[in-house]
């Protein structure tokens, strides 16, 4: 019996110190394209962005992890009607983003954490088309949906923020940060327009993906 006991503790002591190793943010971000890639495609982006970090040792002030994010750029909509129903079409270009980070943050007291990350990963630039019928019982009915070819982009550059604890045990922050990435050249789609007989078109454009990412978000630490 005591040596279960003992186990079950070892094993509870074990897991709280690992789990403390992680934290996670959930951010909203805003891009703003930067060099060529603002001359042909202005448009800032909205959305949301996480990260996941680990902590591997303690006493050394890196974390590593990896970062999520989708974004709309251009988005447009337009409505429509025939004699039996009401159609809403929507076209969009969309950003997915998968990047790979390290952090350098001390761990300390303190109301201000600042840190640094340095990040390396791709953006996938692809657009969309949605064609939503109206009915009677619910607003929006989607009937039609189509996406175009995904093209990637290798992207990498530097993050710099603060995280500021929300309470005594720091299991909650606020995080600010801003990130500069250079993005290799790429296709993507641009500028959507919906006709009046319900056609959608976009215009191709190929460039460097430059942009700044202000963002903005809550962390979480698991203790």
């Amino acid at each position: 019996m005591k040596i279960s006991l003992l186990t079950c503790v070892c094993f509870l002591f074990n897991i709280t110190a690992f789990s403390q190793k992680f934290s996670a943010s959930l951010d909203i971000q805003m891009s703003v394209p930067q060099g060529e890639y603002k001359t042909l495609n202005p448009d800032a982006g909205i959305g949301g962005r996480g990260n996941f970090f680990y902590r591997p040792q303690k006493n050394i002030p890196v974390k590593v992890g990896l970062e999520l994010g989708m974004q709309v750029k251009g988005s447009t909509h337009q409505y429509f009607s025939s004699y039996y129903d009401n159609y809403r079409v929507t076209a969009s270009n969309n950003i997915f983003s998968l990047m790979f980070a390290a952090r350098f943050q001390q761990e300390k007291e303190g109301k201000i954490k600042p840190f640094l990350d340095a990040i390396a990963g791709w953006n996938v630039f692809y657009s969309t088309v949605n064609i939503e019928q109206l009915t009677f019982f619910s607003p929006y009915d989607a009937s039609y949906s189509n996406s175009s070819k995904a093209r990637w982009a290798f992207t990498y550059g530097a993050a710099a923020g603060i995280d500021v604890p929300l309470n005594k045990r720091d299991d909650i922050g606020l995080e600010l940060k801003c990130a500069y990435l250079f993005g290799s050249d790429t296709d993507y789609l641009t500028d959507p327009k919906i006709a009046n007989d319900g056609q959608v078109y976009f215009r191709e454009a190929r460039s460097t993906t430059d942009m700044i990412i202000p963002q903005i978000g809550v962390r979480i630490s698991i203790r």
